[in-house]
């Protein structure tokens, strides 16, 4: 058989999906390779295993028991395959994604979880990303469970590549198909509703963990947001890439007029005693909070999250209070 091997991206040609086998950019130099499709027959009519991230060969077969710990695996799994078959998701997923209410009280897993607790809700397939800890994969094989790693979670491209692995993988190319299809008709109806660059306000996405600052622009699902809502990066022209740590003073000098944000942090970013003096701050700037967890979803919830963006961003009709009006009623005299 293994003179069947061939191409992951001749194969992914053959589906007509060649170009999910693009190289994934903007990311840190130790990125993951994509999983690859192997062992194909000769004639093509059946792919018989898959390539991991991690590099192990794992069946492609009808998984009855899958258990996910893999954010963008749980939204795929749910147009992927039949209900029964999704044995646990992720935390995450059920408990704070805006369509955690999707996967009523199926049970839930986390990165850390005991090897033990996993093995107990009987898979037969485990959905890891990146992340998952090495050791305790090991564990998982030794115990007789298939352990696929996805690999990078960085936004469309990403998300594309696995909605053919996993459709691959489970046994269901057809359904991946549709699903690709349909991400891709929402992704071009979000792109025609973009303004023209001209007409685009420059901006960053910025967020805040306590006395850090963090960004996402190019490699990241951060950037794609900000395409597919019609803003153009700053940071990716000042030269960031992947989830940089800002500064204070790389933040005054990018000096954004335009901040996107999770909720409850355009307050806090304002009221920093140096970033209060960027453009973003100021009366005529914005920070737009961005509702939900959907932006921070690097699989289809990106396509929630750019709308929310260009409704935001570009719809004159909707009023979005400065944070600025809310901050300066409660400062002290």
């Amino acid at each position: 058989m293994t003179s069947d091997l061939v191409n992951g991206a001749a194969l992914l040609g053959a589906l007509g999906l060649a170009s999910l086998g693009a190289t994934r950019v903007g990311g840190p130099a130790a990125l993951q390779e994509p999983p690859s499709l192997v062992e194909a027959r000769p004639s093509g009519e059946a792919v018989t295993a898959l390539i991991d991230a991690r590099g192990a060969r794992v069946p492609v077969g009808d998984y009855a028991r899958v258990v996910s710990v893999n954010a963008v695996a749980d939204q795929l799994l749910l147009h992927l395959i039949e209900p029964e078959r999704v044995a646990a998701v992720t935390d995450h997923s059920r408990s704070r994604h805006p369509e955690g209410w999707r996967f009523g009280a199926r049970p839930t897993v986390s990165q850390k979880e005991d090897i033990e607790r996993v093995l107990s809700l009987k898979p037969d397939l485990v959905l890891v990303s990146r992340f998952a800890d090495a050791a305790r994969v090991s564990r998982l094989r030794e115990a007789g469970v298939e352990v696929f790693d996805l690999g990078e979670m960085r936004g469309v491209e990403t998300t594309r590549e696995d909605i053919v692995t996993l459709g691959t993988l489970l046994g269901q190319p057809e359904r991946a198909g549709r699903l690709l299809a349909r991400f891709d008709r929402e992704l071009a109806a979000l792109e025609a509703r973009v303004p023209p660059a001209e007409a685009q306000p420059e901006g960053i996405y910025l967020s805040v963990y306590g006395d850090t600052f963090f960004g996402g622009t190019v490699g990241t699902s951060y950037a794609d947001m900000l395409r597919y809502g019609g803003v153009r990066d700053k940071a990716a022209r000042a030269g960031f890439t992947g989830w940089p740590q800002y500064t204070p003073e790389q933040l005054l000098v990018l000096d954004p007029t335009l901040i996107l944000t999770q909720e409850g942090m355009a307050r806090t970013i304002c009221a920093h005693a140096q970033l209060s003096l960027m453009a973003a701050c100021r009366p005529d700037g914005r920070v737009i909070e961005l509702p939900g967890a959907y932006h921070s979803d690097p699989g289809l919830g990106l396509i929630e999250a750019a709308a929310a963006v260009q409704a935001r961003v570009h719809d004159p009709l909707e009023p979005h209070p400065h944070p600025h009006t809310e901050r300066d009623h409660d400062r002290d005299p």
